[in-house]
């Protein structure tokens, strides 16, 4: 609860020590909360995170139901690393959902279990979404690659990562427009590198769709990406 320094002056053959006691700061109390409220996403995952580290989870303690008060099997899984709690759980569309976890679902680094807490989410119909398919047409792509899509504010939304020839196919997409790119991965990393201007690398190649692709509620959408050398 305290630091001890000593302090010397070896030319003025002078030593002193001192104490400092630490501030004393409470523990945080173990809250819970959802990755996503409200209107869920089919391509997104439905985690629990917490403002503490978890270190366990009681499964049947946890219980996932429907809008017809049908239990859903999901499997769960703790993320360390990332601190977070992954349910794993197929995910319908139009339909209403219900997590349920009753005191002693989690349990924190501090060993504080949570109170009994419920979370509400549901899913829009597939007609409220647009597919995208892109076929990218070029002579010497070099793969890996990535093909991303992202928002006007050039945010990431969805992205496939492709060892070989394919066709890139985005379901379930929110109305909007997206800008796409693709990636040539040249390191095989799995993400874009800038560069080391030291070690004369350059960064790696990046090619834009040249337009923004407008995407409506149930539209099927298939464009052409012509990558140029």
């Amino acid at each position: 609860d305290s630091l001890i320094f000593t302090l010397t002056n070896e030319k003025l053959k002078v030593r002193d020590t001192f104490k400092v006691k630490s501030r004393k700061v409470a523990f945080d109390s173990l809250k819970i909360s959802m990755s996503q409220n409200g209107n869920i996403e089919f391509d997104k995952p439905i985690n629990l995170l917490s403002n503490t580290p978890l270190i366990r989870f009681d499964s049947t303690k946890i219980k996932l139901i429907d809008k017809d008060s049908i239990e859903i099997a999901v499997n769960v899984k703790l993320d360390s690393l990332r601190n977070l709690l992954n349910f794993d759980f197929k995910i319908d569309p139009d339909q209403n959902y219900r997590m349920e976890l009753i005191p002693g679902a989690v349990t924190d680094f501090f060993e504080t279990t949570n109170d009994s807490v419920a979370f509400s989410f549901k899913t829009k119909s597939l007609a409220d979404y647009g597919n995208l398919t892109l076929n990218l047409n070029g002579n010497s792509i070099v793969y890996p690659i990535i093909v991303q899509l992202t928002n006007e504010k050039g945010e990431l939304q969805r992205e496939i990562y492709a060892t070989e020839p394919q066709v890139y196919t985005f379901d379930n997409l929110n109305p909007g427009k997206y800008q796409a790119r693709v990636i040539f991965d040249l390191n095989g990393n799995g993400k874009w590198d800038t560069g080391n201007l030291l070690k004369k690398i350059q960064p790696e190649k990046i090619s834009y769709y040249p337009a923004l692709i407008e995407l409506r509620a149930n539209w099927e959408k298939i464009e052409t990406f012509n990558l140029i050398d």
